[in-house]
This record gives C-alpha cells, sequence and structure tokens, in this order.
C-alpha cells in the first residue's frame, strides 16, 4: 500500500506543469475573490491587470508614471496638472485622452461613498484627492483644482484612486454596464463568485506584451488547500494578500518545486478598540493590554518570522515617515497595575476577529495567545469569530478588534483620515470612539505641508500622540510571502502585495 502511495505521489509530480500551465494558459489560485462584480467601484482588483491607473507605485512607495506620464503642482498645491499618456486605447479600441480621465474621477465623485470588496470608497472623495472643487480636460491633461493645498496628490492617486477605464463601461448609476473595459495587458473573459477569474491577453495592449494568453486565477479560500493544490500541480502559484501562512512559507520554500518571494508590506496587524464604552473608554486598560503583549514572540513564532514586532503607527515601509524613537514595550507587571488601577472588567472583554481571515493569517492562534496574555495580567478575555465584523462593530458589540490593514496608494494620510479623525466614517459607525482636536490639526496640517522634512515633523508627532492615545495599536508589520513554480519566471512583488501577472513568463 505505501509503494502504491508513493508511486501516486511521484506521478502527481511529474506531472506538474500539465494542469498548471499548457498552451499558453497559466493557473493560479488566490485567498480570495479577485473579481468583486459589477457592483464593486472596481470590478477587479488591480492585480488582474485589466486596468491601470493614473498613478502607480515604485518599490520605494514614491509615485511612478502608469496612465499619466508627468504631473505637475502649482498654485501651492491647489492646482494639480497631470499629462496624459498618448498613443493607448481601451480593451474595445476607444482612444484613451483626457476626457477618458475626467470621466472616470467623475464617476468616483458621484459615487462615493460606496464600499468596496478591494479598497473602500467608503471614506469619501476627501480622504482621496483633498477638497477637490473641480477636474477638467485642457488638450492632453487633465487639470485637478482644490480649495486648499494637497501636497501628495500624486500618492493619493496612485492606484485605486486613479483607476480608468472607458466611459462606456459604466452605467448611470456608476455600476458597470458589463465587463471592465481597461487599458491594461490582460481583459476579462469572465468570473465566478467563490470560483475563479479568467483572463485572456489584450491585443491592443501599449505596453510589453504578456508571455501568456490565458490566466485563470481561482480562488481557494482555506489556506491548506491551496498549498494542496500548489503541491499537485493543479495551480502554479499563489498571489495576493495572505497566499501562505506564515508557517507555511519555510516548508514550500524548502521544496525544489517552488520559489518563494517575500517582500516588505503595506500590511500591518492591527488591534483595534471600541473605546465608546467600558472598559476600553478608559485609557489605562488600553496601555495595559498594549504593555500585556509579546510582540516578539507572535512575530518570530506564530507569524514564523515572516512579520516584524509593531512599534510606531506607520510600518518601516514607509521610509522617514515613520517615527524610529518609538519602541514597544512588554512589561506584564506593569500592565497588572493598571489594572488593578482602573479596576477588572465585569465581563471578559471580546477578542473580534474575521472568520475570512484566517485563512489569510494565523488569527485564531494569535487571537488565543492574545487571550491568554490578558488573562495572565488579569484582564479575563474571550475570542469571537465572525463572518461579518462590520456588523458586529457598527453594533459595538466588541472589545478589541484584530485584523490587517494597509494603503491603497502611497500616501499614510489615507490611514489617519479613514480610520481616526474624528469625523472618519470607520471612527464614528464603528464604535471607536476616539476624539483628539490636535490629531485632526495635525494630519490636516501635514496634508497640505509640501517641505518633507516639515511633514516628516507632523507625522511623527502623529504617531507619538497615537502611541499615547490608543486608539488602535499596531501589532506586527507581515511580510507577504507569494509563491510560484519554477516552471514559471518574472513572479514580482510590489509593497501593496500586487503581483504582475503581465511578467509572468514559462521557464526556458
Amino acid at each position: 500500500m505505501l509503494g502504491a502511495v508513493l508511486l501516486a505521489a511521484v506521478a502527481a509530480c511529474g506531472n506538474q506543469g500539465n494542469a498548471e500551465q499548457a498552451a499558453g494558459r497559466l493557473v493560479l489560485a488566490a485567498p480570495r475573490d479577485l473579481a468583486a462584480g459589477p457592483e464593486d467601484p472596481y470590478f477587479t482588483h488591480r492585480t488582474l491587470r485589466v486596468w491601470e491607473p493614473l498613478v502607480t507605485l515604485d518599490d520605494k512607495m514614491s509615485p511612478a508614471p502608469a496612465l499619466a506620464t508627468e504631473w505637475e503642482p502649482s498654485d501651492e498645491g491647489r492646482r494639480w496638472t497631470f499629462t496624459v499618456r498618448s498613443g493607448v486605447t481601451f480593451s474595445d479600441g476607444t482612444p484613451l485622452n483626457a476626457e477618458a480621465v475626467v470621466a472616470n474621477i467623475e464617476r468616483f465623485r458621484r459615487i462615493a461613498p460606496k464600499p468596496s470588496a478591494f479598497f473602500s470608497l467608503d471614506a469619501g472623495m476627501e480622504a482621496a484627492y483633498g477638497k477637490l472643487t473641480g477636474v477638467r480636460a485642457e488638450g492632453g491633461k487633465v487639470v485637478f483644482t482644490l480649495a486648499e493645498p494637497v501636497a501628495d496628490l500624486p500618492a493619493r492617486l496612485a492606484d485605486f484612486y486613479s483607476m480608468i477605464q472607458a466611459p462606456s463601461a459604466f452605467k448611470a448609476d456608476g455600476d458597470f454596464a458589463g465587463k471592465p473595459v481597461g487599458t491594461g495587458p490582460y481583459t476579462l473573459v469572465s468570473w465566478s463568485k467563490g470560483q475563479q477569474v479568467e483572463l485572456a491577453a489584450n491585443p491592443g495592449y501599449w505596453g510589453a506584451k504578456p508571455a501568456f494568453d490565458k490566466i485563470v486565477v481561482k480562488t481557494i479560500p482555506d489556506a491548506n488547500a491551496r498549498v494542496a493544490a500548489l503541491r499537485a500541480g493543479e495551480v502554479a502559484g499563489l498571489i495576493d494578500k495572505g497566499a501562505l501562512l506564515p508557517g507555511q512559507t519555510a516548508a514550500v520554500a524548502a521544496d525544489g518545486r517552488f520559489h518563494v518571494t517575500r517582500t516588505p508590506s503595506v500590511l500591518t496587524h492591527y488591534l483595534t478598540f471600541n473605546a465608546s464604552r467600558d472598559p476600553f473608554a478608559d485609557p489605562r486598560l488600553r496601555e495595559a493590554v498594549d504593555l500585556a503583549i509579546d510582540r516578539k514572540s507572535i512575530a518570530d513564532k506564530l507569524l514564523a518570522g515572516t512579520a516584524a514586532p509593531g512599534a510606531p503607527f506607520l510600518s518601516p515601509i514607509f521610509g522617514a515617515l515613520s517615527d524610529p524613537s518609538l519602541r514597544s514595550i512588554h512589561d506584564s507587571a506593569k500592565a497588572r497595575e493598571l489594572i488593578d488601577a482602573a479596576g477588572r472588567p465585569a465581563e471578559p472583554v471580546s477578542i473580534l476577529i474575521s472568520s475570512s481571515e484566517i485563512g489569510q493569517f494565523p488569527y485564531a492562534d494569535i487571537a488565543e495567545v492574545l487571550r491568554a496574555e490578558l488573562e495572565e495580567v488579569g484582564l479575563p478575555s474571550r475570542v469571537n469569530v465572525v463572518e461579518a465584523t462590520k456588523a458586529v462593530m457598527e453594533a459595538g458589540d466588541y472589545d478589541i478588534f484584530l485584523s490587517a490593514y494597509s494603503v491603497p496608494n502611497g500616501d499614510p494620510d489615507y490611514l489617519f483620515r479613514r480610520f481616526l479623525r474624528s469625523d472618519a466614517a470607520w471612527n464614528r459607525d464603528r464604535n471607536l470612539g476616539y476624539r483628539n482636536d490636535t490629531f485632526d490639526r495635525l494630519i490636516d496640517r501635514a496634508a497640505a505641508v509640501s517641505d518633507p522634512d516639515e511633514r516628516r515633523e507632523l507625522y511623527h508627532e502623529v504617531q507619538r500622540l497615537l502611541a499615547t492615545d490608543r486608539p488602535m495599536i499596531p501589532l506586527a508589520y507581515q511580510d507577504n510571502p507569494v509563491v510560484m513554480s519554477t516552471t514559471v519566471t518574472g513572479l514580482t512583488q510590489n509593497p501593496v502585495y500586487l503581483v504582475d501577472l503581465a511578467k509572468l513568463a514559462p521557464s526556458r
């Protein structure tokens, strides 16, 4: 019997490459749907390369040309002019021009706030563009005018906030009229919710032609099932956020049939407090939780060395904007003192996690460790795993929420303005209860300041304030491991965990 099993395993390995890659067709897998459908503001995730933005990001999170070749500010950042790339057509053959860009921006303004499965427009357009008073076409250029200066508009626009598609792709209400019509190297052939997405090479693409004629991305939420499909040769690679669980990374990397790419990412695991009610309306108990956590142990063991312990609110991926002076401290004795002084809650505090994120990160294990650490310092806790965390948070039925957040662009203002500003929808609707006028003033000033040194100091001051107030605390800064069969070359991933499908090619 054992011999038969071994022969079957060898046969499966020998067949690798047949199912995963054949006749110009490549099969991959991701933990989530990378197409969300016509009601979503984007329809497809940026990774699928169906659409392209005006501005993208380089490996250092700096704005880089995409459908805009250059940009220039004037009037102290109240006016920005973007030059639209010439010689580009949408996948239906219609030309890209400045008027099409304006139509896309006006659509965003019209439909926001609107939720998305990817990066949401639920913060409204001010989080993306500032106080935009108008956008217009001038020849081959697009001009944005703002009521107040925005020093970093290209970074804000990067990727999701400057998605460009043919205006004919949208209905009057802003939803998609049919399939997306972008300028990318691939077009959407079909998608089945919870199953897979099928792409075809765009014959009219303006850039380098992709090597694969067709790409299929299967949706496999279960982490073990994803790796099993990879090892069986059913898929050639695993991509997107949480493609490999941290604990799987070393074993897969040791298998000579695959190569794993690990890059620093904008993903940070945060603990968010419900400070609109007891017990965490008391800042002493938020501090006690902060001190009770052994971040290094979580990063080294549960996240298997694929993450670094969190300290400043902004991860090191933000470069000089992250405040290196801030350090996390593990001090159980001090945590007990604070809890004794504040008084122990009558009921166990709840640690909320999403069932969907368990397939991307070991949140069930991390939550249990957090529960044990809190109980050790005198704060009884329980773990609550739910599917619809948004509804639970809006009902206020949680105390601590564990989740991973990132930014859709190159500007940390998104994190501050969307989550923590006093009037932020997330803050208000999900019961964070954070109100600090000084914080609001600081992030508003930082958004308008063009001098990089001054902006850096403002963001350092913001992070020192958050380290004291603790509405959210960073648990760990996450790398994002992705994996590809050695039968495929060209695997790259940028800090916002986008894999460039157009660079994938068969090994020679």
